[in-house]
């Protein structure tokens, strides 16, 4: 290949890499002010806390794996921990077990759903919500997962507190591990610190948080696409 086409592809794929690097700056900064916005907005409200357990109409832990549950007749899809990210579901890769007819509704998850993680290694990562859409409707979960139901709260809301900073300190304080696994039992999330306020102020809190959440969240799609643009013009330009 003659050098000006080596240098012609080089800077095409430099100037893919230029605009990639600004948006995911852009992403970085939205990303540091949806964080602030979030504990900012959250922190007017801690001296309204209450026990989780009084904001809740259902606290239930998942399904108890075992050889019993190895899928062959009626296979179930299930959420695991590793489903279960700070503020959203993977859905990208759902285990099976072998289904029972009692598993549902106890154990079937419906959008509006909130999860909480049991248990993990990293002690940042116990205790971290998601919320169920309905891309994880009808599907079950594990023993190491919580399942939270609200009557008076918005789910978005719930996740937004359980997974700030004054849930997480709650989880430093009260967590600890012998076999270098955190664990969070019933008890203790019943006893989270949750703000006792009402529908409408959560709702602006939560709208004001989507804001800059869908600005992130459109800055990575633009990223996506132009990683995959990226590939096939320089493919293209190699293939010549």
């Amino acid at each position: 290949m003659p050098l000006d086409e080596q240098r012609r592809i080089v800077a095409v794929h430099a100037a893919f890499e230029r605009r990639i690097g600004v948006l995911q700056q852009q992403v970085d900064k939205r990303s540091t002010l949806l964080a602030g916005l979030t504990e900012s907005l959250l922190r007017q409200h801690v001296k309204n806390l209450v026990p989780l357990d009084d904001m809740t109409s259902e606290r239930q832990a998942g399904i108890t794996l075992g050889a019993h549950r190895t899928p062959h007749r009626n296979p179930a899809g299930y959420l695991r921990v590793a489903n279960v990210r700070k503020g959203w579901i993977d859905v990208g890769d759902v285990a099976v077990l072998e289904g029972q007819k009692s598993d549902r509704p106890r154990y079937e998850l419906a959008p509006g759903d909130v999860l909480v993680v049991e248990g993990h290694a990293n002690p940042e990562q116990i205790g971290r919500a998601a919320l169920v859409g309905e891309s994880a409707k009808g599907l079950l979960f594990q023993n190491h997962l919580f399942r939270l139901r609200f009557d008076e709260v918005m789910p978005e809301f719930a996740v937004l507190w359980l997974n700030a900073s004054v849930v997480r300190n709650y989880w430093r304080a009260h967590c600890t591990t012998s076999s270098g696994l955190y664990t969070v039992n019933s008890k203790l999330l019943a006893a989270v610190p949750f703000p006792h306020i009402g529908f409408e102020v959560q709702r602006q809190i939560v709208e004001a948080c989507q804001v800059v959440d869908h600005n992130v969240a459109s800055a990575k799609r633009q990223i996506e696409k132009l990683r995959v643009l990226q590939g096939a013009v320089v493919e293209d330009l190699l293939a010549v």
